[in-house]
Parts: structure tokens; C-alpha cells; sequence
């Protein structure tokens, strides 16, 4: 039923939770599970974009942005409790619940299970959460975790 799971992971408190509810769906169906870490960049700075004018972030920059997700992931897999075989990890840049949306369509994932508004509730209230958007524009079933 849920051979495939993609779970997309921000840090929060909230996403570690979806990460061991992930975890517990996979134990009882056997899935193999995703875990998901979207880097989001304004438009502006998005030099992967191929749009004259975007400015590449510096090396330093970079190199803090791969520690945070690798830190993300670690954090995450741990709440999974999975076998290291039924897991796999991947990090993205761009819009989040787009790229979560894109991911689950082009990966043929059966479930999304993400944590409930990983933003500050003042920041989500003027962009919509990510969860949110995903809930409404995904190519499978979503549980969200509160």
C-alpha cells in the first residue's frame, strides 16, 4: 500500500515528528522512504536558475548551508529508526513545496508525510505554508504531522 514514502524535512520540531511517524508507517508496510531537504533561496540569489543578474552565494556561504543539511538529515534519519538500506536522502534548492510536489510526481512515492507549518507562524500566515501548498498540489496522499 505505502511501498514509497517521501518525507520532506526542515529542522523543526515538527518535521522530526513526521520523520518518526514516517518511520513507524514504514516498519508496518515495509516502504522504503525518502528523506527530502529543500533549500530554499530567494529568486534573486538562485544562480542554478540560468537568469542573467543572479549572484552564486560565496564559498563560506555554501559550506554552512551543506552543514545545516547534512544536520537536518541526520536528525531526521534518527527519528526515522530505520535500517540504513530502507533510506535514501537528497537536497534540493528551490521552492519547497514545489520541489516536494515535483519530487513525489517524478519519484511515483505513494505517501507524503511532513510536519505542519515548520515556519514561524507569523511568516507562514503572509507565505502559506509549505505543507499547506503540498497538501493541495500533490500526486498522492499527504499526512501531515502536528
Amino acid at each position: 500500500m505505502f511501498d514509497k514514502l517521501l518525507v520532506p524535512v526542515d529542522g523543526s520540531q515538527r518535521a522530526l515528528k513526521a520523520a518518526a511517524v514516517a518511520g513507524e508507517i514504514a516498519r508496518k508496510f515495509g516502504s522504503q522512504v525518502k528523506l527530502l531537504y529543500v533549500q530554499h533561496f530567494p529568486d534573486t540569489i538562485l544562480a542554478t536558475s540560468g537568469m542573467a543578474g543572479m549572484v552564486a552565494p560565496g564559498p563560506a556561504i555554501v559550506e554552512a548551508l551543506e552543514e545545516a543539511a547534512r544536520e537536518v538529515l541526520r536528525a531526521a534519519r534518527e527519528s526515522l529508526g530505520l535500517p540504513q538500506d530502507r533510506v535514501t536522502q537528497e537536497v534540493l534548492l528551490g521552492h519547497p513545496a514545489e520541489t516536494v510536489c515535483r519530487v513525489a510526481e517524478e519519484g511515483g512515492y505513494d505517501l507524503i508525510v511532513m510536519g505542519s507549518r515548520g515556519l514561524s507562524e507569523v511568516r507562514a500566515f503572509f507565505l502559506g505554508s509549505v505543507s499547506d501548498k503540498v497538501s493541495h498540489h500533490a500526486p498522492c496522499p499527504v499526512l501531515v504531522v502536528r
